[in-house]
């Protein structure tokens, strides 16, 4: 049945970026080790170590999500579309606890959980409400 469903342009369009979005995290992560090129993090430039112990740990697991999920979508896996939503969801819980912790500052929290809930708001809906993904994703089961 799931032949018979056309696969949504966008999917189509993530199953070539995720693997880039993926490829460039564990890329950012190698130049911060080399001491290649600025170390930002929320927008801030922050000093090197500060950028591994915050944000290196979320960079590669956000980076190993996203490889999963460029998997799972290129071999037609509705799990995929969970992890997509998981990313952003440990995203807000990162954000919380870093600032728990005082790793960042408190605005810094607030950009990441307003800027993940909603990209994970518009991806709950795209890949759960939106009828044609919906179809897709349920005939893959």
């Amino acid at each position: 049945m799931s032949s018979l469903l056309p696969v949504p342009a966008l999917i189509r369009v993530l199953r070539w970026l995720t693997p880039v979005f993926a490829g460039a995290m564990f890329l950012s992560i190698i130049l911060v080790l080399l001491e290649i090129g600025p170390v930002i993090m929320g927008g801030q430039r922050v000093d090197r170590d500060t950028w591994l112990h915050v944000a290196a740990p979320l960079v590669a697991v956000i980076g190993t999500l996203t490889f999963l999920a460029s998997v799972g979508l290129a071999r037609r896996r509705a799990w995929a579309r969970h992890l997509i939503i998981l990313m952003f969801a440990f995203i807000i819980a990162y954000a919380i606890s870093a600032r728990a912790f005082q790793a960042i500052p408190n605005g810094m929290m607030w950009r990441a959980i307003g800027n993940a809930s909603f990209a994970g708001a518009l991806s709950v809906w795209y890949f759960y409400f939106k009828k044609n993904v919906a179809s897709y994703f349920a005939a893959l089961k």
